[in-house]
């Protein structure tokens, strides 16, 4: 049987060698619809062969990872593949996904199924309970067979009767269970400098929250739209969007005023000369995330805000605000934020917003929560320090770090 699968992955491979070859030798402007076609399905066929491979790069980086904490396979895949953070998750989770249902790789090796498929079974079986999960397993042939022969689409309307069929549970419990998954995530899209929103909610809570922005969008443009209101699709999702913002601010207000104690708490960081005069060679200005606002609404954001001043040395380093007994302080959290705009450690970009502060020595080690023993790290470089056995030291001047790996050299700071 050994044998077999080895000549079957040779005449893949070769078929594989001879569709890039005739791809490279194609003139795509003087295809035709049926030459479209066919290079189209040679490309299928070699893009499923990529994938495949990412699968076992990924599976081999992983084995790695197990013997080495330092080594995240996360961070690897989306330096070295030049990808997001979010699309390394996703090939990782490929990888767990076919680890579960091997006669889904098969199919992925040989291109009778794309990444796809695999991505549709991954967002399925995130609903599923660890039991419910076993009983798809053992109908991995099956479904191996309905994706080679479906369109994802399709072949996720499958896979989402059969998951309801496999349900072990009755309606108030798996009501419970999406309950407990719940989630939703924010983040900047550093291409447009947009927000973007994602998240899942379990049917009693969608439907709640659906019905109130339906009510709110009903309320505010039945008669009249906005002027900034696109045509076609897309005007649906931007009256969405909006009486999201609306229902928002509409959940602070009490009795016609905005309530201080309902406000969101914002920091942004700004240099007097530029908020008084504007943007100079030396300015300082960020959020502790990556929204960008401009000046003139950080300047409106001040006519009612708390301005809190903070005074620098010549290199950076915060010098009046205190210190706290354990964890830092919100006055020792602002000044972090006032000196790292990122994640302290050398070229991660995860904004300061979404950092910890962390002891340098050990608080467990006696390690005093001043700002000479504080910097922000990121939730993947906080595992690597206590888990993976990195070295950080600081220079309280200029406020860089230094790191060094188990087994490497100190990084210059």
């Amino acid at each position: 049987m050994g044998a077999l699968h080895l000549v079957s992955t040779q005449d893949h491979n070769a078929s594989v060698r001879q569709s890039l070859r005739e791809l490279l030798l194609i003139e795509v402007a003087t295809l035709n619809t049926e030459g479209l076609r066919r290079a189209l399905k040679k490309l299928s066929e070699v893009q499923a062969w990529v994938d495949s491979f990412h699968v076992h790069l990924t599976r081999r980086l992983q084995e790695i990872s197990a013997v080495s904490q330092a080594v995240l396979p996360e961070q690897v895949l989306a330096s070295a593949s030049g990808i997001t953070r979010s699309d390394a998750r996703r090939e990782l989770k490929r990888v767990e996904i076919l680890n579960e249902f091997p006669q889904l790789e098969t199919a992925l090796q040989s291109g009778s199924v794309s990444s796809a498929h695999i991505d549709v079974v991954a967002r399925n079986m995130s609903t599923l309970s660890s039991e419910e999960r076993s009983h798809l397993s053992e109908q991995s042939e099956w479904l191996a067979n309905v994706a080679t022969h479906s369109t994802p689409d399709n072949f996720s309307r499958a896979l989402k009767q059969a998951v309801l069929r496999l349900s072990s549970h009755n309606e108030l419990e798996r009501l419970e269970q999406q309950r407990r998954k719940t989630w939703l995530r924010h983040w900047v899209d550093r291409d447009s400098g947009m927000v973007c929103m994602h998240g899942e909610f379990d049917p009693e809570s969608g439907l709640s929250v659906v019905g109130k922005l339906q009510q709110v969008v009903d309320r505010l443009f039945h008669e009249r739209t906005p002027s900034t209101c696109p045509e076609g699709e897309a005007r649906v999702q931007h009256l969405n969007a909006l009486g999201l913002v609306a229902l928002v601010h509409q959940s602070s207000e009490a009795n016609g005023h905005v309530s201080p104690h309902h406000r969101a708490e914002i920091s942004v960081v700004i240099d007097y000369r530029t908020l008084v005069e504007g943007v100079h060679p030396n300015t300082l200005m960020h959020t502790g995330t990556d929204v960008n606002i401009p000046i003139s609404t950080i300047r409106r954001m001040a006519c009612e805000a708390k301005i809190i001043p903070v005074v620098l040395s010549s290199a950076g380093a915060v010098l009046d605000l205190g210190r706290s007994s354990r964890l830092a302080s919100r006055q020792q959290r602002q000044a972090l934020e006032a000196m790292h705009p990122t994640c302290a450690i050398p070229q991660c970009q995860v904004p300061v917003g979404q950092c910890q502060p962390h002891h340098l020595t050990f608080w467990n080690s006696g390690g005093p929560t001043d700002l000479n023993n504080l910097i922000p790290l990121c939730a993947t470089h906080h595992r690597c320090v206590h888990e993976g056995g990195w070295k950080l030291s600081l220079n309280t001047e200029t406020r860089k770090v230094a790191v060094r790996q188990p087994g490497s050299n100190t990084l210059p700071p």
